[in-house]
């Protein structure tokens, strides 16, 4: 099984399809998160920031832990992102401080925490940690077993770094074998929002509107089109979460915007009514977003996105990546591919790695 079968299965690609395979994630060590929180601690405030590494859980154990051993609601402890699990992590975590306490002074809960959650340092913040308030993340990833040979491949990663990726929302984002997509079939057969907790309302929002975008970003892949501005599209200026419109009269100078990614073209995290961009893009994404609904109920999703008010948003369709690097080995147990890069917030580390190799589970 190809980790690639399931919610990105039959997606397309950017360029020429991988032809290297190996495998990801044998240990927890092949796969190193590193948070960049893009700011320093203010070092005064009612809020400890603290750098936590973590080994073999996931983001929402970890706030369990520290919640048990601080007294703090989970509610009330700040974090940017989640992070992966089967992974050695480090992310940038906020908890409520009284003020007695500094780097001088630290808390006693520190000293109690397992083996497996350590904090690296911290200091004293003025405001509570939100989600997406870091610039991006920084990976060293392990992939084993390789084999195949790809004669262009060093001309391959030069071409991500040059022009980005399919800024794919991963596997991560469907659950478990892509269980969400039962869920998302659950929401459509109710008529009624009432019933539906809070949890399943989010997930299956965040679920319907990745899926929709995700079928988008294909659909301009395979026409070539996902980094070529046509009237209509909606952009977005790098590192920031601005879009436009493009019109007729800017098409030249959008375009030489997008060629040295001062710009990057959006596709939609799907609301309620029709999409916002203009002409045929509109056109196009709605009738892309009628498929995917029509498989999940269209008529109470379409209910449920306005009971909710469900405002439509934009995501860049193609991602920059930064510092990719790669350095092969051959080991006792096979060749070896280590690789490094930055990331966006928000981007996936396994939709680039699509591009480059084609990954089979351990």
């Amino acid at each position: 099984m190809t980790i690639s079968s399931g919610p990105l299965d039959q997606l397309s690609y950017r360029g020429v399809p991988p032809i290297l395979k190996g495998q990801l994630k044998q240990s927890p060590a092949d796969f190193r998160v590193d948070e960049i929180l893009g700011f320093e601690p203010d070092g005064e405030g009612s809020h400890g920031l603290f750098l936590i590494e973590k080994t073999g859980i996931t983001t929402g154990q970890m706030l369990g832990v520290l919640s048990k051993l601080t007294g703090v609601a989970e509610r009330d402890i700040g974090f940017c992102g989640m992070k992966d699990k089967l992974a050695v992590t480090t992310q940038w975590v906020s908890l409520p401080m009284a003020p007695s306490h500094s780097p001088e002074n630290p808390p006693d809960w520190i000293d109690a925490l397992p083996d497996h959650v350590v904090v690296l340092r911290w200091n004293l913040h003025r405001k509570k940690l939100r989600r997406g308030n870091h610039r991006g993340n920084r990976f060293s990833i392990t992939i084993r077993n390789v084999i195949g040979g790809d004669p262009d491949f060093v001309q391959r990663l030069d071409r991500l770094e040059e022009q980005g990726f399919p800024n794919y929302f991963a596997e991560q984002r469907f659950g478990h074998a892509g269980g969400n997509y039962a869920l998302l079939v659950k929401l459509g057969r109710l008529s009624k929002t009432r019933s539906i907790s809070r949890v399943d309302r989010n997930w299956g929002i965040s679920t319907l509107r990745a899926e929709i975008f995700n079928r988008v970003l294909s659909d301009r892949l395979s026409r070539n089109t996902e980094a070529t501005a046509k009237p209509g599209d909606l952009a977005r200026l790098a590192g920031t979460n601005s879009w436009f419109l493009v019109v007729d009269e800017e098409l030249s100078n959008t375009q030489q915007r997008i060629d040295t990614k001062d710009i990057w073209l959006t596709g939609p995290l799907w609301g309620e009514g029709p999409s916002p961009a203009g002409e045929c893009i509109q056109a196009e994404e709605n009738r892309i977003a009628e498929e995917v609904l029509s498989r999940y109920g269209a008529e109470n999703w379409s209910s449920h996105l306005h009971d909710w008010r469900v405002d439509h948003d934009r995501r860049a369709l193609m991602a920059p990546v930064t510092g990719l690097q790669c350095e092969e080995k051959t080991e006792e147990g096979g060749r070896i591919l280590n690789l490094s890069f930055a990331l966006e917030s928000g981007s996936y580390a396994t939709a680039l790695l699509r591009e480059i190799i084609e990954l089979t589970q351990s």
